[in-house]
């Protein structure tokens, strides 16, 4: 679709390619966190879980048999601390606890004091987050390491004289150690296979956002490559599909527009015969001159366009002015130089061709700032303005109008040469002299037989060398 018609599509710039990267990452980066968190949550839960259920294991294994061996060594202990020899009391639980080298014993009387301390002789701390876990066993902590605990009661001839404690560390495999390593990670692994997975299956997301972008724009014949999830691909599929109805759409919408600049044209022309077929030379005049400083098609798209319609305003202008056979007066002049902002208005009222009011608005400015509307001078007029002034002066001094004869080619060129600087553009106009005295182009000079092609100005030079560079 022309720029006529709509903005000038572009690639995205660097920033923006960026912006659709990590647009496009931050879902599976996303994704990625969330996994890792999930990841090393369920490694620690498993883990702590595992261990868990091996020091159940160990306390139910280790419960009944310490349980059968407390009852008897809580009968020999009995006796000894009843018949008052606390030393052999204390040498009967260090040999029964032969067998069971990491378990301590110790005995606890009704008020709290301890009656036989352990065999390490320290006093062995309160269990925290005691847990029963049958009758006469219990679990719980003292510091980070979890025991089981064997409480037996000590019975004299007469009377209770206390509680036998029988306290077993209950280990765990050393693997059960390296716990959060393994989560740690379990948490890099999850996350980097999530990240490439799903980069993976949505890569194709990417060309569809610079797709959908460029559609933006107006540019509707731009492609994605379908690639990634079956769903990315469908999505991809439809979206072209989509496009390829909305190119449709906007290829008529432009011919709707063209007409209607065409149509436009030919009103003009129809209240001046004097005026027949200006516009189309104005046109080609100004579309040969803006090849020649190197426009794209878009561009000589919208200049053609918006020769064919400069003169548009004149349907604003009162007929009495307008068909005047002779000079207009001060008064009748200024009526006339008001259809530059009444073209204006016309074609920036209509959506599709905005883009053609400023030839209309400024096509008659000068160089030196004595135009109008505006006044505007130097590179304030726009460029198309420009051109289209100098094509606007060409055809009129070459072709006959109701107040004069049409001037002879060459003579005409002298006055564009001549105004150069002062009504037209310098450089353009070089340009343009330079064309039609070579014989380029629509209504050039015959070039001689025997001389040949004048070279190209020191203008047109500079214009290939910017270009080049």
């Amino acid at each position: 679709m022309s720029s006529a018609f709509r903005p000038k599509p572009a690639l995205p710039r660097a920033g923006g390619v960026r912006k659709h990267f990590s647009s496009i990452c931050g879902l599976p980066f996303q994704a990625a966190i969330l996994a890792g968190v999930v990841g090393f949550t369920l490694a620690m839960v498993g883990g702590n879980f595992l261990v868990a259920a091996h020091r159940s294991a160990q306390a139910n294994d280790a419960k009944s048999a310490l349980q059968r061996h407390g009852a008897s060594i809580a009968r020999e202990i009995g006796r000894a601390l009843d018949s008052g020899d606390d030393i052999q009391a204390a040498t009967l639980a260090r040999r029964s606890l032969k067998a069971y080298p990491d378990t301590d014993i110790f005995v606890v009387n009704q008020t709290g004091e301890v009656l036989l301390d352990t065999p390490t002789g320290l006093p062995a701390p309160h269990l925290k987050e005691v847990q029963s876990i049958g009758e006469n066993a219990f679990t719980g902590w003292v510091g980070e390491g979890q025991y089981l605990e064997i409480k037996l009661p000590v019975r004299g001839r007469l009377l209770p004289l206390g509680t036998l404690h029988l306290r077993q560390p209950l280990h765990v495999p050393a693997w059960m150690a390296s716990i959060k390593v393994y989560a740690t990670w379990a948490c890099l692994g999850s996350a980097i296979l999530t990240f490439l997975y799903l980069s993976y299956m949505l890569r194709g997301m990417v060309g569809l956002h610079k797709v959908l972008e460029r559609a933006s724009y107006g540019d509707f014949y731009a492609r994605a490559p379908q690639v990634g999830a079956f769903e990315v691909r469908r999505v991809i599929q439809r979206t072209h599909e989509a496009l390829v109805c909305m190119a449709a759409a906007a290829d008529e919408t432009r011919k709707v527009y063209v007409e209607t600049a065409l149509a436009l044209s030919k009103t003009i022309e129809a209240k001046d015969r004097y005026t027949s077929g200006h516009n189309q030379r104005v046109a080609v005049f100004a579309v040969e001159l803006a090849e020649k400083i190197g426009f794209s098609e878009e561009r000589l798209e919208t200049l053609r366009l918006g020769a064919l319609l400069h003169d548009i305003g004149k349907v604003a202008v009162p007929d009495n002015v307008l068909l005047k056979p002779g000079f207009l007066n001060d008064e009748e002049f200024a009526v006339m130089k008001r259809h530059p902002m009444a073209g204006d208005r016309i074609l920036a009222a209509i959506p599709g061709l905005r883009d053609m009011a400023d030839i209309a608005r400024s096509h008659h400015e000068k160089w030196d700032g004595s135009g109008y509307p505006l006044g505007v001078a130097g590179d304030s007029i726009p460029l198309e303005g420009r051109i289209c002034a100098i094509a606007d002066a060409y055809d009129a001094l070459t072709t006959k109008r109701s107040y004069k004869s049409a001037m002879p080619l060459e003579q005409a060129l002298d006055i564009i040469e001549k105004d150069a600087g002062t009504h037209f553009d310098p450089e353009l106009a070089k340009i343009f002299v330079a064309m039609k005295r070579n014989g380029v182009g629509y209504k050039a000079l015959k070039k001689p037989e025997c001389k040949e092609v004048v070279a190209e100005t020191s203008a047109e030079k500079e214009i290939q060398a910017a270009k080049e560079a």
